[in-house]
């Protein structure tokens, strides 16, 4: 059986919701389970998966906080052939968790020590604090954002909730997340994360993330992670724009082809205005040639 070994990083945190967020990570964290393909991410496919979820608890688990977790690597499963593995969302987010922590507890499931992870979308700096804490001092962190703020509000977040010692290499970049590949490079990065959408907390919401800039992204992206990794994108349809902002992404995402990609969509039906969760995985090219498409 696996071997989990799971470390609060936050002494704040009321001990029901770290007892909620380690027994979700500890079920959710899970090795393997990509499926093979060839190394080019930008051939297209004609369909896409639904994992649609419907729950009637709407409540929100407010958990800003991180579990590190490490596992024995002799406990691990090997790589299946069919399909990735991913967590129980269903059963995650009837448990009141939100899709933020959904996409976390993902990014969880693929993030080693030392790898390279993206934050596209930095804005307050708390998806790109927990990509920190997963990698490492050993990792590399970049973060985008075209505010000022944000990145101030990054960089603050991550000075005082890690250790010198413990961050890994970061770099942010005040910059549009269109150019991913042109500052990121190829194929180094394990996960690269969108939330899209405007700011939070900021009073001018109408900066929010446009939908040709988005879908250039999207496109870099998919050079940007490497074989086994995942894109997640979390996208808003709740504000003005948001719901052309998704159909857009959806649409590019709908034609990824199945020899590189599996792809998934997660949206609550019940809760038509909640944040849709998109996984991108791309296939393993390190895997067999005759499991492959």
């Amino acid at each position: 059986s696996q071997l989990v070994k799971f470390k609060s990083m936050t002494s704040s945190i009321a001990p029901k919701e770290r007892l909620h967020l380690a027994m979700l990570t500890k079920q959710f964290l899970t090795r393997g389970g990509l499926v093979a393909g060839a190394p080019s991410p930008r051939h297209r496919f004609r369909a896409l998966t639904h994992v649609s979820c419907s729950t009637k608890n709407t409540s929100h688990c407010h958990l800003n906080h991180i579990i590190s977790a490490s596992a024995t690597t002799d406990a691990l499963p090997t790589p299946a052939a069919t399909a990735p593995s991913s967590p129980n969302l269903q059963q995650l987010l009837s448990t009141g968790a939100r899709l933020t922590t959904a996409a976390q507890a993902v990014w969880a499931q693929v993030l080693q020590p030392g790898d390279t992870a993206v934050d596209a979308t930095c804005g307050n700096g708390h998806d790109t604090l927990f990509l920190a804490q997963a990698i490492g001092p050993n990792g590399h962190v970049y973060g985008f954002d075209i505010q000022d703020a944000a990145i101030s509000s990054t960089r603050e977040r991550l000075e005082s909730h890690m250790a010198a010692g413990c961050r890994p290499r970061i770099t942010l970049h005040q910059a549009c997340h269109s150019r991913l590949q042109e500052l990121c490079g190829s194929g180094l990065a394990r996960v690269v994360a969108f939330n899209l959408g405007y700011l939070p907390g900021a009073g001018d919401k109408t900066v929010i993330t446009a939908t040709q800039s988005t879908l250039a992204a999207v496109e870099a992206a998919l050079e940007v992670v490497m074989p086994g990794g995942v894109i997640s994108i979390l996208a808003y349809v709740g504000h003005p724009g948001g719901h052309e902002e998704y159909e857009a992404v959806k649409r590019l995402v709908s034609e990824l082809s199945p020899s590189y990609w599996v792809s998934s969509e997660t949206k609550l039906l019940n809760r038509p205005t909640a944040p849709i969760l998109m996984l991108l995985w791309r296939r393993d090219d390190d895997l067999p040639a005759r499991i492959r498409k």
